[in-house]
């Protein structure tokens, strides 16, 4: 299988009620960007089960892979794992595995802890080496589902430790280009770029309002010599159409 669609989803009403900022999305788009996945949406709901559930829901309509952020602590309102276990109809069991790792970073005995220790039937517990409450890896119809903590230095490393190792193993080539434009105009550099997004359907052109026009480009290859090759085609066409002052990679 080759994976190219993802979605975040960050949780807390934390984040809706506007008293922290969002951060964990943006870092999780930009690896994943970077790992040649397309990021189809980002919804941040709060921790209302309801919410939670629609938008599980409507992202495993439209990507291969979930990943989701926050709710995975040990108070009444960490509740991302019961929620999604009952919007995916499966039950939330006891793991002696994620058990065993909070014990490793649990300093004494283990009490309210223990809550991080049920996770949706079929799922694995991914080990947490810098805080206590471990993620969570669950495949549901050939779809991969990651819930992560929400505290960026956590969510970071396991990603890192545990989500890009799988993810790397069946993903896509890609490659990011910065293209300096002679062009004072952003309309006109779009309008001249429309032929290539149709004939590049395996790139994403995006153009940004700089004095003088600015376009990045992220290509997308399923081999480093597919990447190469799709490469030089585009480069070839872009030096057709639009006057370039410079053009590096990112």
């Amino acid at each position: 299988m080759m994976w190219r669609i993802a979605c975040i989803i960050t949780v807390g009403s934390e984040i809706t009620r506007g008293l922290i900022q969002d951060t964990n999305s943006h870092w999780l788009a930009s690896r994943l960007s970077s790992l040649g996945i397309t990021v189809k949406r980002i919804i941040s709901v709060p921790d209302d089960k309801s919410e939670i559930a629609w938008a599980l829901k409507s992202c495993l309509e439209v990507s291969d892979i979930i990943l989701v952020t926050g709710g995975l602590g040990f108070t009444a309102d960490d509740i991302t794992l019961e929620a999604a276990a009952e919007a995916l109809g499966v039950k939330l069991v006891f793991s002696s595995e994620a058990l065993e790792m909070i014990k490793s970073r649990v300093k004494g005995e283990v009490t309210y802890q223990v809550k991080a220790a049920y996770i949706p039937e079929g799922s694995r517990p991914l080990y947490n080496r810098v805080g206590v409450s471990p993620g969570v890896h669950l495949v549901l119809s050939a779809k991969h589902i990651f819930f992560l903590p929400g505290v960026p230095g956590e969510m970071q490393t396991i990603f890192e430790d545990h989500v890009k190792p799988l993810l790397t193993s069946t993903t896509y080539f890609s490659r990011t280009l910065l293209v300096r434009t002679k062009h004072s105009t952003e309309a006109e550099v779009y309008k001249l770029l429309e032929p290539l997004k149709y004939k590049y359907t395996w790139a994403y052109f995006k153009t940004h309002a700089k004095t003088p026009v600015e376009v990045v480009v992220v290509i997308q290859a399923n081999s480093l010599i597919e990447l190469e090759e799709r490469t030089r085609k585009l480069i070839n066409d872009l030096e057709k159409i639009i006057l370039i002052e410079s053009l590096e990679y990112t």
